[in-house]
């Protein structure tokens, strides 16, 4: 199995009957060892996009796109990060955590070669077999891991669970991480997602839709507004002016900002996987979208309209249609997401209106160097021009208060 170098320090407790005194050999590409008794504790591959273990591992265990290794490279192609899985297994149990490495501004730490723990745009979080919420397994893993990022010089750790995997409850039980700064509320729920259960059939679901969303589809097919799978993406210059388009119109920050070409990355990162399905009205496209399937589920992943058009609804349409689609294609589940930041805002009351199911939307946020962490949010707090946004995770990385922010 490929993997990185480990130097971490090993954790456990005394000898048991569960926790078995053995000699480990730890995973190093470098054919370092170390030597002395030591507990059984998880054995730890770090692994990158290129080893094919990171794909191998996830076979069997249900996961969504955004915990595979083609989506953590496109996102390390966007210079989000360098991607990461942390593999921790005992033969038995194994946990998976995939991440992405991100170094501090060197202009807040002086050079000190900081980094931080952050996840891929989407909702990932950490998968698991062998085991459930509790198991003893998971403290071991969770010292494990926090050893990795420590050895990366990580401050701090953040991840984005995945509500329909409800993986947040592998971490509810790991609290901060430092001793001193121990933190209940470091895994804690955000908000909610939406989701369209789309094994119902279109009598049954346009049931549950709002009846203001059924009037505005019955106005928008009267016009003759139609979906269609763009199998070849001939439209995705189209998509891509739409998405631009609704990014300025909803002034997106800009790491929600995509080129043609990075969608045209994202598709050749995970063949069969990425589909741009279009809305269009008498042959214009008006709408259209980037849907990912994996495991039965189907994200809307990135959708955009024409601002022209928007009386008409065309964005409804497109996911009305999208669900057909899902259902055609056996995929019971289309996950529309939720606000934004988790929040109950426009875009939630948006999607509310296709179902009645929500889904707890957790965030895990974790301090692993509490006293560089404090002199890091010292020193963005001195060099900002203005309050910040102190709900933000991490403090050294907080935007400007909304309030503050100057209209574009």
């Amino acid at each position: 199995m490929s993997s990185l170098p480990y130097h971490g320090s090993l954790r456990g407790t005394t000898g048991s009957a569960a926790h078995p005194i053995r000699r480990r050999r730890p995973i190093d590409n470098e054919g370092l060892e170390r030597s002395g008794w030591e507990m059984a504790a998880p054995r730890v591959s770090l692994l990158r996009p290129t080893d094919r273990a990171w794909q191998t591992c996830l076979e069997g265990v249900r996961s969504d796109i955004y915990h595979h290794p083609g989506y953590h490279a496109f996102e390390q192609s966007l210079g989000h990060g360098d991607a990461y899985l942390a593999l921790l297994e005992d033969g038995r149990r194994g946990l998976a955590w995939p991440y992405l490495l991100r170094p501090v501004n060197p202009a807040l730490d002086g050079g000190s070669g900081h980094t931080d723990i952050t996840s891929v745009y989407g909702y990932p979080g950490p998968l698991a077999w062998g085991l459930g919420p509790g198991d003893p397994f998971l403290t071991d893993a969770w010292a494990e891991l926090q050893a990795i990022w420590r050895q990366q010089r990580a401050v701090t750790a953040f991840t984005r669970f995945h509500p329909l995997l409800d993986n947040a409850s592998l971490a509810a039980g790991f609290g901060s991480g430092t001793d001193e700064n121990a933190a209940p509320e470091s895994v804690a729920m955000l908000g909610a997602t939406i989701s369209i259960d789309c094994s119902l059939s279109d009598e049954e679901v346009f049931a549950t839709y709002h009846r203001a969303l059924r009037q505005h589809l019955r106005v928008s097919r009267r016009k003759g507004m139609v979906t269609e799978e763009d199998p070849d993406w001939q439209e995705l210059n189209t998509f891509s002016a739409i998405y631009a388009e609704t990014m300025d119109r909803n002034r997106a920050a800009d790491h929600y900002l995509f080129s043609s070409e990075d969608f045209a990355n994202l598709r050749d990162a995970l063949p069969g996987r990425v589909h741009l399905l279009v809305t269009r009205l008498e042959g214009d496209v008006v709408a259209a979208g980037i849907f990912t399937e994996l495991d039965g589920i189907v994200e809307a992943h990135l959708v955009g309209s024409r601002a022209e058009f928007r009386r008409l609804s065309p964005t409804k349409v497109l996911l009305d249609d999208a669900r057909r689609w899902a259902r055609d294609r056996g995929d019971p589940i289309l996950h529309l997401g939720g606000g934004r930041g988790g929040r109950e805002d426009s875009l939630f009351r948006f999607k509310s209106e296709f179902s009645p199911r929500r889904h707890p939307f957790y965030t895990g946020r974790w301090i692993l160097d509490e006293g560089a962490y404090r002199e890091l949010v010292t020193a963005h707090a001195a060099a900002s021009v203005g309050p910040l946004d102190d709900s933000f995770f991490p403090g050294y990385r907080a935007p400007l208060s909304s309030d503050d922010v100057p209209p574009e």
